[in-house]
């Protein structure tokens, strides 16, 4: 099935593709997928770039998310709590950041990219919900509504793609980084 473009959004509000090409190169080839620490590893790889102009190494980055969000606990697939864990386990040496999370990305997206200082936010795909993706994580940095008021993320797909647009209504979970005001 073609969907038209007309379909998707003229409009987005959030973040550049721009700033995210750079990740297409970061490619999820295993079996099974560990797609949570590819969407983790780009999130946190941006903040550090972003926030304190250190951009960190990608094989770090991988060898150690995937023990702390794909390889946790004992089931398969990674789950909302499963990425806030292992992102609030990373940052345990940055007091400045601490994960959060919520079962509803729609209004938390368009909230916290609303921000006048917006960061990205990892968002997971319902195979239940319809999405072709099927269950998987992208790292979302843009929002938009089409003619017919429907709201769709642009985002970062660790399939290769740095501006993969999806429909907010396949999404189910959300988890995103706060400053510590501390």
């Amino acid at each position: 099935m073609s969907i038209e473009k007309s379909y998707f959004p003229t409009n987005w509000t959030g973040l550049s593709s721009a700033r995210f090409s750079e990740y297409r190169s970061w490619i999820n080839n295993k079996k099974p997928g560990i797609c949570g620490s590819y969407v983790c590893a780009v999130l946190l790889h941006d903040l550090y770039k972003q926030q304190y102009g250190k951009p960190l190494s990608k094989t770090i980055l991988m060898d150690g998310l995937k023990s702390i969000v794909d390889e946790t606990f004992a089931y398969r697939g990674t789950f909302p709590w499963d990425l806030r864990h292992g992102l609030n386990l990373a940052l345990k040496g940055n007091p400045n950041y601490f994960a959060k999370m919520s079962f509803i990305p729609d209004n938390k997206v368009v909230e916290l990219l609303n921000k006048s200082n917006p960061i990205p936010i990892a968002v997971g795909t319902a195979r239940l919900l319809g999405s072709s993706y099927q269950n998987h994580w992208v790292l979302v940095y843009a929002y938009g509504y089409n003619e017919e008021g429907k709201l769709f993320f642009k985002a970062y797909d660790n399939h290769g793609k740095s501006a993969a647009i999806l429909p907010a209504s396949q999404t189910f979970g959300c988890v995103w980084l706060v400053e510590n005001k501390k």
